[in-house]
């Protein structure tokens, strides 16, 4: 797959679940996912528009029993609000970067 042009918004889904041939179902992955506040892009095409992009992390989608949490910086300094969820949260599944540009 080539990209010509790196997104503002970078969405990023983990893979955190398995299928198990013997359970006939599939199971929540519970290993530990470290992931990082800033990631580096580089563009694959050579005729690529920009060819590598900063990003910065913003929010983290966390699954918690049968619901879903945001930690979303943004959105918690507009409203005043604080989060008991880690950007670095070892259970984060769905990671939102945006870039600096």
């Amino acid at each position: 797959m080539r990209v010509k042009k790196l997104p503002m918004i970078l969405a990023l889904h983990l893979k955190r679940f398995k299928y198990m041939e013997q359970l006939h179902r599939y199971t929540k992955l519970s290993y530990r996912v470290v992931f990082p506040l800033e990631l580096r892009l580089f563009n694959t095409s050579s005729d690529a528009v920009n060819l590598d992009r900063m990003y910065d992390l913003v929010a983290v989608v966390v699954h918690c029993g049968s619901n879903h949490k945001i930690d979303a910086q943004a959105i918690e300094e507009f409203y005043g609000l604080t989060s008991d969820i880690s950007k670095n949260s070892e259970s984060g599944y769905i990671l939102f970067y945006q870039s600096r540009e």
